[in-house]
């Protein structure tokens, strides 16, 4: 028996590789779009102000929806939840810094509660969040 090869044309360059890479680049860039970055998808609308300065990260965040209820880490918690937390921060950190992020919508009093929180475990260091503009 003779057995012999055959040699193929080459055609042009072998495209295979570059579909691979296109797809993964494709189905990389649908999983990564799709993440949200707010936490447990809280909708705050902050309210627009000139004179904000950004914050460095390391700070304690309590957010306040538009019903009044405070969330910390992306979970909700109630007032004594809320102090608890922050009381273990402050033994750690005392001079950590507060952030109180209020939806535009929220009630004056649900802020001024949050304030009220953490002032009352020894929390002296805190702001408002503001979106900058004009």
């Amino acid at each position: 028996m003779n057995f012999q090869r055959t040699r193929r044309k080459n055609n042009g360059p072998n495209i295979l590789p570059m579909i691979d890479v296109v797809f993964f680049l494709l189905v990389f860039f649908m999983v990564f779009t799709t993440i949200k970055t707010t936490p447990l998808g809280l909708d705050v609308e902050l309210p627009k102000a000139v004179s904000g300065n950004p914050q460095q990260s390391g700070n304690f965040e309590i957010v306040v929806d538009k019903n009044g209820v405070f969330y910390v880490g992306g979970k909700t918690v109630t007032g004594s939840e809320l102090r608890a937390q922050l009381a273990q921060r402050l033994e750690v950190n005392p001079d950590i810094f507060v952030i109180v992020k209020a939806d535009r919508q929220v009630r004056y009093e649900h802020v001024v509660s949050a304030l009220d929180h953490v002032r009352g475990v020894g929390g002296y260091k805190l702001g408002l969040a503001v979106e900058q503009g004009s």
